[in-house]
């Protein structure tokens, strides 16, 4: 990465345990695209929940590559949800999970290696030249 990693907590204390694990997903990332130039993540925990506990924080995830930034929140609905999804570190999971997907989409989109489905007219939806 040219721009080393920016990470903070907003309205929780930070975590030595959650930044490594940051970073792991980080170093993760690096392997789907082969420049990242920069990435920010942001974990904080939304006011209406601060003194009931529980409640998993909001994961934001900013990566940028080179003519592209990849954003990813994750945001669950507080209440209602399954007790394996109130981990801070599932949240992570999911949000890292989703930037790994874009990102790899993007690399394959960018080098050109998009691929057709059987039958799909390359090129569909764009303008038809006939020769008359």
């Amino acid at each position: 990465m040219d721009i080393p990693l920016e990470l903070s907590f907003h309205n929780m204390e930070s975590s030595d345990a959650l930044k490594a694990a940051v970073r792991e997903h980080v170093n993760k990332l690096e392997q789907f695209h082969d420049h990242i130039i920069g990435c920010r993540v942001v974990i904080e925990m939304p006011h209406r929940s601060q003194k009931a506990s529980g409640n998993p924080p909001d994961v934001h995830v900013v990566v940028r590559v080179p003519g592209k930034e990849i954003v990813v929140s994750r945001e669950l609905a507080h209440g209602g949800h399954k007790k394996a999804a109130t981990d801070a570190y599932a949240v992570l999971e999911n949000a890292f999970a989703v930037a790994q997907k874009q990102l790899k989409d993007y690399r394959r989109i960018s080098h050109g290696d998009v691929k057709y489905k059987s039958g799909e007219p390359r090129g569909a939806g764009g303008p038809t030249i006939l020769d008359v």
